[in-house]
């Protein structure tokens, strides 16, 4: 099968964005409503409609990288040095309904999902589908897979960790859209949040229908859905569902294709988009081609390398947690400027939005392992390997379980240090976010003003 690869949808796809944006359906009242259904008639239709709902995961809101770099403003990883309402908001934890990245995050990321759902997943891509049923599983298992990745972002920025403790609270997820939006009926329905648990129920769901129905040809570069991207994200989803043991599984899985290898090169996963470096490192990605096709375009404030000094850059507490001397990533990745530290991680024009790379897959199942009972050797073998990369020689050599985990997790923060990560890292294992605990609605984005105008009655933070 002749795969179509993401790169040509700004032409494509040009139909979608004059409906979908159009249509806004977390508006309230738009002013014109103009409907896909007459637009949307064939397969061919769909496919691009697909490709339009990859296209969303690079916007600034969804994976494309500013909410990424707030998620650690918030957390102690990143400082924001503008005095812009939204980031001084996040820098101080006094984010409110209408903090622009909140905003943007919540209405992005539904923008993605429901291009998703219009594709595979409402009555009128489901009647068109219908004559092709091979089409009709690799679209749905697509539009799943997006829609995994949807809510797994939409959970974690807006709700509260899954926890024992926060796991059933009612209506402390997000809303569960499982419709396309198709006509005025339906782009008004009020849906109120569900719990924790039934939002990563749902995520699950869906990244295992994904894995049982995508296409194998699918491959890494062409930035669609692959049947390895979506167990990785599945282990990921486990991981922060504390569920080791089925975490520590797929990971394995993904693993032991062999299809996949930390680069010598620390610089060669960032690099592919712009300097054509060659990586195996990368298991999911957004790739870009260009300049207009950035797919991690909102990291570009941390550049070192433009007409002007960064915006954001690491945190003093993240420069502390360094070994500056041996660490071969403080080195690469690390400068002082004029007594300020910055990052040259990301001093590229155009980069691959990096979904989940095998260096934060080798973390989580090793962690995994050790919380699971698992096999220590393995496990161990695991961080060695990211190790032995970092500082010429493999630091740990303890199979104590509780050692392990604390070494395990000190590198987790080094290694994908300023990709968003951090903030749920440390809910995850409850320590404090900058002082405010780890299930404090401080350190969550709040519902924005574009869902409650239209849902009045949806659940606050």
């Amino acid at each position: 099968m002749k795969v179509k690869y993401i790169a040509v949808i700004l032409l494509s796809t040009q139909l979608v964005y004059t409906a979908c944006d159009d249509m806004g359906f977390l508006q309230i009242k738009p002013d014109s409503l103009e409907l896909t259904d007459d637009r949307i008639k064939t397969v061919d239709d769909l496919e691009n409609l697909l490709l339009g709902a990859y296209n969303g995961i690079r916007s600034s809101g969804f994976w494309g990288g500013r909410t990424l770099r707030g998620f650690d403003v918030i957390a102690d990883d990143g400082v924001a040095d503008v005095a812009t309402f939204e980031w001084v908001q996040m820098s101080a934890h006094t984010m409110n309904l209408v903090n622009a990245v909140g905003r943007d995050t919540w209405t992005a990321t539904y923008n993605a999902i429901n291009m998703a759902n219009q594709v595979a997943f409402s009555d009128l891509g489901e009647s068109i589908l219908a004559s092709d049923p091979q089409k009709e599983a690799q679209f749905k298992a697509e539009a799943s897979f997006i829609r995994a990745l949807g809510y797994f972002h939409l959970v974690r920025a807006f709700g509260p960790p899954y926890a024992e403790e926060t796991k059933d609270i009612a209506e402390m997820g997000v809303p569960l859209r499982l419709r396309g939006v198709m006509d005025r009926a339906t782009a008004f329905e009020v849906v109120q949040r569900s719990t924790v648990s039934e939002v990563y129920s749902q995520i699950i769901s869906d990244l295992e229908y994904a894995i049982e129905n995508l296409p194998g040809e699918n491959k890494v570069e062409s930035g669609r859905a692959t049947v390895d991207g979506a167990k990785a994200l599945l282990a990921k989803v486990y991981f922060y569902k504390h569920d080791f043991g089925n975490a520590a599984k797929y990971a394995e899985q993904v693993i032991n294709t062999q299809k996949y290898d930390l680069d010598e090169d620390l610089t060669a996963k960032f690099g592919r988009a712009e300097k054509k470096t060659v990586t195996q490192e990368i298991v999911a990605m957004i790739p870009s081609a260009s300049l207009i096709e950035d797919s991690w375009g909102g990291l570009r404030d941390y550049r070192t390398n433009g007409l002007a000094l960064p915006t954001s850059r690491p945190s003093n507490e993240l420069i502390a947690a360094y070994d500056q001397q041996n660490d071969n990533r403080f080195k690469t990745f690390f400068k002082n400027i004029d007594g300020s530290w910055y990052t040259l991680k990301f001093d590229y024009e155009y980069m691959d939005g990096i979904i989940i790379g095998y260096n934060e897959l080798l973390l989580l199942y090793a962690e995994s392992l050790a919380k699971s009972n698992g096999n220590m050797n393995q496990a161990l073998n695991a961080l060695q390997k990211i190790e032995k990369r970092a500082y010429g020689k493999a630091n740990t050599t303890t199979t104590d379980r509780a050692s392990f985990i604390k070494a395990v997790q000190k590198e987790r923060r080094l290694e994908i240090a300023l990709q968003g990560e951090r903030l749920f890292e440390l809910k995850r294992i409850k320590q404090s976010v900058r002082g405010e605990a780890w299930d404090s609605h401080k350190v969550m984005f709040q519902i924005p003003d574009v869902e409650q105008n239209g849902n009045p009655d949806v659940n606050m933070n």
